[in-house]
């Protein structure tokens, strides 16, 4: 009989373990988030703290952030080798 393994991506395997983990931080009391930050060496207190990165003020976003820049550069490149191609 043949074993048969399910290969999982990094981005599945992630989303599942936050899916796993959301419960349980909705029903933290805030103590606990403030000393699970504390344990991580963030000082929520301060203005501008990692702790609240994405909460209090958007992130930057960025053109990787929607597109696939590697597909990108793929397209490019052939299309560069394209017009090669027609000017010879």
């Amino acid at each position: 009989m043949r074993n048969q393994s399910n290969v999982t991506s990094p981005e599945v395997a992630l989303a599942r373990v936050l899916d796993s983990l959301e419960q349980e931080l909705i029903e933290a009391s805030d103590e606990d988030i403030l000393e699970a930050a504390r344990d991580l060496g963030m000082n929520p207190m301060m203005k501008g703290s990692a702790a609240f990165a994405g909460l209090n003020y958007s992130a930057t976003t960025r053109y990787r952030d929607f597109f696939d820049t590697e597909m990108s550069e793929q397209i490019r490149a052939q299309m560069e080798r394209i017009e090669r191609s027609k000017s010879r």
